[in-house]
């Protein structure tokens, strides 16, 4: 009998575990050789990926568990020794490509993490120039909205059409609900709402001068924002469907004004300024944004 040089199995293990364990490693072995060919795919399409020798080092290292695998399906029964060294050596191979891959990760982990901080600055930087870029957009429409009104108001010579010409201009431009304007009553002591975009029901209520609101906003030149509550923005009825929609109040010197008479009312002297207010829609979620306020300021002092 010729002699063989063999090695036996290491176990004398049942056959279905040895069917088990031969078909997993015929596909892991199928499954280690095709990830290669999808990182070469990889490599192909990503024209800019900036670490393509690691790629390369780690096709290496599944290549060769791949092919461990492969090597282990003739060590289930009695082997030749020339098998017990192919697999040693891959092994071998295997081993210190997989350091060799490990020590590489140490070194370009903090890079990859940088390019994503890099790509994020980036994206953030070109979504903050979106932004500026509409900004200026709207702004330029603005500007161009309030040149059209400034002409409109000053192309009219009845007074009272100038007030009301002034509050569609408004209304339109900014898509307001309502647009209201209350001037001071004879005595002074009140300001009495005397003109309303859409609420003409409402024209003729009462406020007095001296409301918290009212001196607030007479204190200075800006726009404030008011609360869609108080008596000035009550020109509009209440809805329980929608959360009433914000509301600024501007004052309106009423030096222009001084030269005309408005339904009979005496000389403004005594009082300085009447009130504007503006609504935004309820059905909405709009905020009031600077350039707006801006643009109510200029109009108010026109």
């Amino acid at each position: 009998m010729e002699s063989c040089d063999c090695i036996e199995p290491q176990w004398s293990a049942d056959e279905l575990l040895i069917k088990y364990q031969y078909i997993s490693d015929f596909f892991i072995a199928l499954a280690y050789f095709s990830i290669p060919l999808e990182l070469i795919y990889f490599v192909k399409k990503s024209s800019v990926f900036p670490y393509r020798w690691v790629l390369v080092q780690f096709g290496a290292f599944i290549v060769l568990c791949g092919a461990t695998h492969l090597i282990n399906l003739w060590t289930f029964n009695a082997h030749s020794k020339t098998v017990a060294i192919v697999m040693a050596v891959a092994k071998v191979l295997t081993a210190v490509v997989s350091c060799a891959t490990a020590l590489m990760l140490v070194h370009i982990i903090p890079d990859l993490l940088s390019v994503k901080t890099r790509e994020l600055f980036l994206k953030n930087k070109a979504a903050e120039l979106d932004r500026e870029m509409g900004l200026i957009r709207t702004q330029e429409e603005t500007g161009r909205h309030v040149r059209m009104l400034t002409h409109e108001i000053r192309s009219t010579l009845d007074r009272d059409t100038i007030l009301k010409t002034t509050l569609v201009e408004l209304g339109r431009t900014l898509a307001l609900e309502e647009c209201a304007l209350w001037m001071p009553s004879r005595t002074g002591l009140d300001l009495q709402l005397s003109h309303a975009l859409r609420y003409q029901n409402t024209v003729g209520s009462i406020v007095h001068i001296q409301h918290p609101v009212v001196t607030q906003v007479f204190s200075t030149n800006r726009a404030v924002k008011i609360s869609p509550n108080c008596p000035m923005a009550r020109v509009r009825p209440l809805s329980g469907r929608y959360m009433p929609g914000e509301v600024v109040a501007v004052r309106v010197p009423l030096l222009h004004l001084s030269n005309f008479q408005i339904n009979d009312w005496p000389d403004f002297s005594t009082r300085r300024y009447a009130l504007m207010v503006l609504m935004l829609p309820s059905d909405s979620a709009r905020q009031w944004h600077v350039h707006e306020l801006e643009l109510v300021e200029v109009v108010a002092d026109q």
